[in-house]
């Protein structure tokens, strides 16, 4: 199962980075192949999660949840594969440093890139902090 592992600095407090990975309305501006995501049980660990991405349908479930500290996830693809997702959040100087760490087997493991993990990264960064400016 390929493993990624990359972070990135946002000029930002925590609880403005944790506040929009958490917000799924937000999620589309930083991760836009994702359509549709639902939690019925809200971020509780073990609650269910479903989404839609790129015209697949996936069930899952939240993996982790601290308030302002680490956030996780899995998917299960209809087509066979996995996707892992486990995020951490730092103080680092006056903002965040954001830690994902990416595991996806199967076709998911074609999907799922380290370039598209990085890019996502980026998005984040840029929302977060834009919303900072404003």
């Amino acid at each position: 199962m390929p493993h990624h592992k990359e972070s990135v600095a946002i000029a930002a407090p925590i609880e403005s980075v944790f506040g929009a990975m958490t917000d799924l309305d937000r999620w589309k501006s930083w991760w836009p192949q994702i359509e549709s995501v639902t939690l019925p049980d809200g971020w509780s660990v073990d609650g269910e999660l479903a989404c839609r991405v790129m015209g697949m349908d996936l069930d899952g479930a939240v993996t982790s949840y601290e308030l302002n500290r680490q956030l996780g996830f899995e998917t299960q693809l209809p087509a066979g594969g996995r996707v892992v997702q486990h995020f951490t959040f730092q103080t680092e100087n006056d903002g965040t440093r954001l830690t994902a760490e990416l595991d996806a087997s199967g076709i998911a493991g074609m999907m799922f890139t380290r370039k598209r993990l990085l890019r996502e990264m980026e998005r984040l960064k840029a929302n977060v902090e834009n919303a900072q400016a404003g």
